[in-house]
């Protein structure tokens, strides 16, 4: 799997529990991830963290990919759409529904709701296909956590 790093952004707002969505992102990257909050004021004046975890690490941000679940990862590798998720940058973006995930389940967007921004930097050299990189990340991800029985429940 080539794949240079991993960060994972979320919001929580005043009224959210900050500390379950940091036990999510943790579980989520499959505890390789450094968390940071940053409390700042949304563009309305309201109180918000702004939590991070990056995995700046090569073989820690290859380990936690898997983390994802055989099912996220195979619908990702064989999406038609996954083109458009690469940027010119060779950055793979996710989307995931923080509802969803602080209740134990990993599931893409549908772009309603709060959302949890990954962003997975893919390792590729002049004259590799980023589109074929990323799908053969994927699948490779996939059959590891699928063997690994990926991802474990979510204990807060």
């Amino acid at each position: 799997m080539a794949v240079h790093n991993v960060t994972w952004n979320a919001t929580s707002s005043g009224v959210g529990s900050t500390e379950v969505i940091e036990a999510a992102l943790n579980w989520l990257s499959g505890g390789e991830a450094e968390i940071s909050r940053e409390k700042v004021k949304s563009y309305h004046g309201a109180r918000m963290t702004l939590l991070s975890a990056h995995i700046r690490q090569k073989k820690g941000a290859k380990q936690s990919i898997p983390h994802l679940g055989s099912e996220l990862l195979n619908e990702l590798s064989n999406s038609p759409d996954l083109e458009s998720r690469i940027d010119d940058g060779n950055t793979l973006h996710i989307r995931l529904d923080l509802s969803r995930l602080v209740s134990g389940s990993i599931e893409l967007s549908d772009g309603s709701g709060e959302q949890v921004k990954g962003r997975v930097k893919l390792e590729v050299y002049p004259g590799q296909d980023p589109i074929e990189n990323a799908r053969l990340m994927l699948a490779a991800a996939a059959a590891k956590a699928d063997s690994e029985g990926l991802p474990i429940d979510l204990d807060l």
